[in-house]
């Protein structure tokens, strides 16, 4: 917290009105011989000694005499300072970090309402004064601080300017100290900083936690590293949960490009990656002085941690189908914009900025926590509405759900009851919110293999019954295709129907009538499938209708075209119709499709627009005439187009040249050399009536 100089000084004169005599001496500057205060005698030997105090605490910062602090000089005069004592009791607990051995801060050691500077000092006698010593401080303080030894600066935490203080996040660090004097006479002066958010964060928040170590390098070094060991055995299990979730993310994020209506997966992504956050923050804030206190505390925790519970509400609000409640979305938002505001105005001072007046953050952190319990209620009422749609995935979300609102309040109970929420199973540090996100995720790995389950059983029945539909569309399609068998003495007609899928999209018709004559129709709608198969239908049944009136192919095709014109949603069909009589003479009309062949060559017919192009296309009727033993061949382009695995296409010369082939063995050729694409093969073999043809 940013403070003017002439404000501190308001506030320390203000913290001690009830002692002011006390205050203006220790303010004018120190008389040239002070009695000599009693020190603490110590023996080092080869090991560390803890330095519990009790020490001398004043409120506020020391005046400066000749370019150094006042107060940290060997020979300035404390004996009226309070007195602080720093020694742990029988198994207390640092509620931030769940660890035994902690300090009440100033705030429950006699200075409630103290935040900004205020001062330790310790004066201690070592007897085995000629060794090199080494200082370890505290690994939990608030929040920064400087060092110094027989008045002579020794090191700091956190940066302190002309401009103020930044602190960063807590832990261990340990200074090498000035040579001790002849006497043996060592005078420690802290000077600490503690920011106006600090204050409301914690309950006993202020200065040191733990009691400092003075002693050889060697054995600091040893505190030192077991200190690092804790911190990074603080840190475990969430790191381990971090990692987790970003191996998990992928899955995620992939199952939500392969149903990009399903936003479930794409909240649960954002879910999974969130723990990023706190990587972030254990990697440039808790573990390094990459970021201070107030950068971490603002734009991390107070910013992007405050999305934690928004994300879960719009996962759920997606998984279980609540669409159509679009306030659920709405209010979520609202109150997370709600709980970033109020966070971000409760943790600017630790970057010494302040929104509001300083009394009014205790209210604010009580509104944080109001705001908290509302985004509670709206999850529970999430769970209600899916209750209703699921009752299995309900059940199974309760207790992390539950966890999770739990998790959200750790901050609050820690400010207000000192309640930490980490544990410390085998060794491992894990908090109540890594517990809640690892139920969490395991509950939904769970519901998304029981829907996954789900949806393959519903595929699999699904499928069987679009085989069943497909195999009687089949069984349909053959009996309408295929004609019945003609008995002519004046043709023999062979024909060869083999679709590419179930149905096909080739259709092709043979009728007589009594005289004799033969109508032949044969046509290709464009596509494959269900679609196709449903327009083949539609075809067949229009020429059935259309032959009971007049055999003649224009007249076929025009009636053809006019049931799919506007009606084919997108396709068209090819077709050629023939008029055969008895007598030889032949009539053809063509709308697009490939031409006949008669005894191994094409015949010369010009095509003209498919059917469903265009409503107002002719047709007209070609005359030809066949003689005794003339064979005709009509097929569809799915001989031409057959494909072998070099993806050379059968083409039309191998085509014309197996044309005079019964239309089995044509269709055979193709159906050897690769089928892509349905083929129908019609023959006919002509005779007079005085020559029949054998049947």
């Amino acid at each position: 917290m940013k403070i003017p100089r002439l404000l501190l000084h308001l506030a320390w004169i203000s913290a001690w009105i009830p002692l002011a005599p006390l205050a203006l001496c220790q303010s004018a500057p120190a008389p040239s011989a002070p009695a000599p205060q009693p020190a603490e005698v110590i023996t080092l030997d080869n090991s560390a000694v803890n330095l519990p105090g009790p020490w001398k605490f004043a409120p506020g910062d020391s005046p400066v005499v000749s370019g150094a602090p006042l107060w940290a000089q060997p020979d300035f005069d404390d004996s009226k300072w309070a007195q602080m004592d720093v020694a742990p009791k029988n198994g207390s607990i640092d509620p931030s970090y769940g660890t035994p051995g902690f300090v009440p801060g100033w705030t429950k050691q006699g200075f409630p309402n103290l935040y900004g500077f205020a001062w330790y000092r310790l004066r201690i006698h070592i007897n085995d004064s000629g060794k090199s010593l080494w200082l370890k401080m505290p690994n939990d303080i608030d929040d920064a601080y400087q060092v110094f030894a027989n008045g002579h600066y020794v090191g700091n935490f956190g940066d302190f300017t002309s401009h103020g203080v930044k602190p960063y996040s807590a832990r261990s660090i340990s200074f090498p100290l000035p040579p001790v004097g002849p006497d043996g006479t060592l005078v420690l002066a802290f000077r600490f900083y503690m920011t106006g958010g600090t204050f409301f964060q914690s309950t006993d928040a202020g200065g040191m936690h733990q009691p400092p170590a003075i002693g050889l390098a060697s054995t600091i070094r040893l505190l030192q590293a077991a200190d690092d060991d804790a911190n990074l055995h603080y840190y475990l299990g969430t790191l381990f949960q971090s990692i987790l979730f970003i191996l998990l993310a992928p899955l995620a994020f992939w199952a939500w490009l392969k149903n990009r209506s399903d936003r479930a997966y794409f909240w649960l992504f954002l879910a999974l990656l969130f723990p990023l956050e706190r990587i972030f923050n254990i990697a440039f804030l808790d573990l390094s002085s990459a970021m201070t206190l107030g950068g971490g505390n603002v734009w991390i925790s107070g910013f992007i941690g405050q999305f934690s519970l928004l994300i879960w509400a719009m996962f759920w609000w997606h998984w279980f189908g609540l669409e159509n409640e679009r306030w659920i979305p709405r209010a979520a938002w609202a109150l997370t914009i709600a709980e970033i505001l109020v966070q971000e105005t409760l943790r600017l001072p630790t970057m010494n900025v302040n929104v509001v007046p300083h009394a009014w953050l205790n209210s604010l952190s009580t509104a944080s926590a109001l705001i908290l319990a509302a985004l509670g209620v709206l999850l529970l009422m999430i769970l209600i509405e899916g209750f209703r749609k699921d009752r299995v995935a309900a059940l199974a979300a309760v207790v992390p759900i539950l966890l999770t609102e739990l998790a959200s309040f750790s901050q609050f109970l820690l400010g207000r009851f000192g309640i930490s929420n980490q544990f410390y199973p085998f060794g491992i540090g894990i908090s109540t919110t890594a517990i809640a996100s690892i139920l969490m995720v395991f509950v939904i790995a769970t519901l998304v293999a029981r829907r996954f389950l789900h949806s393959q059983v519903q595929q699999q029945l699904d499928r069987q019954a679009i085989a069943q539909d497909l195999e009687q569309a089949q069984q349909l399609q053959q009996r309408v295709l295929i004609p019945e068998n003609i008995r002519s003495p004046y043709f023999n007609i062979q024909t060869a129907y083999h679709p590419a899928q179930t149905v096909g999209g080739d259709f092709f018709q043979t009728l007589t009538r009594p005289d004799g004559t033969l109508l032949i129709v044969i046509g290709d709608v464009s596509g494959k499938g269900i679609s196709a198969a449903m327009l083949v239908a539609v075809l067949v049944g229009a020429i059935r209708n259309q032959a009971e009136s007049s055999f003649d192919p224009a007249a076929m095709l025009a009636t053809l075209n006019r049931r799919l014109v506007g009606r084919s949603g997108g396709h068209f069909a090819t077709c050629l119709a023939a008029e055969i009589q008895p007598d030889g003479s032949m009539r053809v009309a063509n709308a697009g499709h490939l031409p006949p062949y008669l005894n191994g060559k094409e015949m010369n017919i010009e095509g003209s627009l498919p059917l469903g192009a265009d409503a107002e296309v002719d047709y007209p009727n070609l005359p030809f005439t066949l003689h005794p033993g003339d064979r005709l061949t009509f097929l569809t382009d799915g001989v031409v187009e057959a494909t072998n695995s070099e993806k050379e296409l059968f083409g039309f010369d191998r085509t014309r040249e197996i044309s005079s082939l019964q239309a089995f063995a044509v269709a055979l050729e193709a159906l050897n050399y690769g089928q892509i694409d349905d083929i129908t093969v019609v023959g006919i073999e002509f005779a007079t009536s005085s020559s029949p043809v054998a049947v």
